[in-house]
């Protein structure tokens, strides 16, 4: 086993026989994986929010995920696609045009990557990198159908158009909440690169703006937007807490979320710039 696969099945505390090399790709290994995964890496933007560069090596990202810290989609379903392929399974990289807080007839640009699973003939989509809407199960690609997760109902919406489009919706508050637009062509390495570079460092991109931070656990998800502070449990209202100063959002980083936010270079000074923003 590659020292890199080895070094993401420590991480994320995954020790299945069916999920050993060699062993036949199944739906099962793939939902304990998607969900293993997601809960053991937080989801952060650290990185672009203090001006740093955020890499695809998958040397790279086994370093970061494995020194207490996160990342958003491009980092977390690269990684996760590599350990998907050491395992057998035919994932293929798709890129999403984000819609959850565009105006309707707004055309965003494609900043968002997830992967489309085969198994046994069915496709399904896995993304183990959308923040606190991220579904913790894969889904089954077919048109309309409520899917359940543990973490809430999800559905995907054929849209009929010449490119084959598909939108993925979440439940909210008995709404449908529509989170992101994608078609099936496959994403190459260069159109993940571009779009990576534009997430981390365009201005107007919210990840070189707001410090987000979302960390899923069984009974919710922990999330961090700025300073505003939330713990929503499944089923029941959410629990917010708003924090005064930069500090006091590191402390929550390094103690709610786990991250090691006191060894990024510049972040100590782009929270207290938040804080006096708010």
């Amino acid at each position: 086993m590659p020292d890199s696969i080895a070094a993401y099945f420590n991480l994320t505390g995954i020790n299945l026989p069916s999920a050993a090399p060699g062993a036949a790709p199944s739906l099962d290994t793939l939902a304990q994986l998607q969900r293993g995964h997601i809960q053991a890496i937080p989801f952060e933007n650290l990185n672009p929010l203090a001006g740093l560069a955020v890499p695809l090596e998958i040397p790279a990202l086994v370093e970061k995920f494995t020194t207490r810290r996160g990342g958003y989609c491009f980092e977390h379903n690269t990684l996760y696609r590599h350990a998907l392929a050491a395992l057998g399974f035919h994932a293929t990289p798709l890129l999403a045009r984000v819609r959850m807080t565009a105006p309707p007839d707004a055309v965003t640009p494609r900043t968002h990557m997830l992967l489309l699973v085969e198994i046994d003939g069915e496709r399904f989509i896995s993304d183990t990198g959308f923040g606190k809407m991220t579904p913790t199960a894969p889904l089954r690609l077919v048109d309309g159908v409520v899917q359940q997760t543990p973490h809430g109902r999800y559905r995907l919406a054929s849209l009929g158009t010449a490119g084959g489009e598909w939108r993925l919706e979440a439940e909210t508050d008995g709404d449908w909440l529509h989170l992101y637009v994608f078609d099936l062509r496959p994403a190459y390495p260069v159109d993940v690169e571009m779009s990576n570079w534009y997430v981390s460092t365009h201005p107007v991109s919210h990840f070189t703006r707001d410090l987000i931070a979302v960390r899923t656990v069984d009974e919710g998800r922990h999330v961090l937007h700025n300073t505003r502070y939330s713990f929503q449990p499944a089923g029941l209202p959410a629990v917010r807490r708003e924090l005064a100063s930069g500090s006091e959002i590191a402390g929550v980083l390094e103690d709610t979320f786990g991250l090691a936010a006191a060894g990024v270079p510049g972040l100590a000074a782009k929270l207290d710039g938040i804080t006096r923003s708010q």
